[in-house]
């Protein structure tokens, strides 16, 4: 699949997720018997959507593409979508958290997360790869 292809489907989840979130806040706006949505709520949606499209996208079965394609739109992807919950915290959070300290927490955070994944990734797909050799020398030596 192409990069269009891609793009498409992305584009896709989007107006679906975002479509979906729409549904649900109007029938809690519904429900709570507020008459206008605010833009605030439009943003939320906006931000939500796109975090899960960028989530979705990073963990795409990409197998067409090389491992390095592969894991620098793994990396791009995963970091656009922690940017976008980032920005969710620091514009919508309950509390207004715009201090810079909390900002640097939060990237923090962020940080040590991504890397630990990729630790696991990288020592789980090691042993698969181990695993898989073990299994391939086995069967050519009872071809033989």
């Amino acid at each position: 699949m192409k990069f269009i292809g891609y793009f498409k489907n992305s584009l896709k989840d989007f107006f679906i997720s975002s479509g979906f979130l729409m549904v649900i806040i109007t029938m809690i706006s519904g429900i709570y018997s507020e008459e206008i949505i605010r833009t605030s709520l439009l943003f939320q949606i906006m931000l939500f959507s796109l975090a899960y499209v960028f989530l979705k996208l990073a963990f795409m079965n990409k197998n067409e593409m090389s491992k390095k394609v592969q894991l620098i739109i793994f990396n791009v992807c995963l970091t656009l979508s922690e940017l976008m919950i980032l920005l969710w915290l620091l514009f919508f959070s309950p509390g207004k958290a715009m201090n810079i300290e909390l900002i640097l927490i939060y990237i923090f955070a962020l940080v040590i997360v991504k890397v630990s994944v990729y630790t696991m990734m990288s020592i789980n797909g090691e042993k698969e790869a181990k695993l898989i050799n073990e299994k391939l020398i086995k069967y050519k030596n009872q071809k033989y």
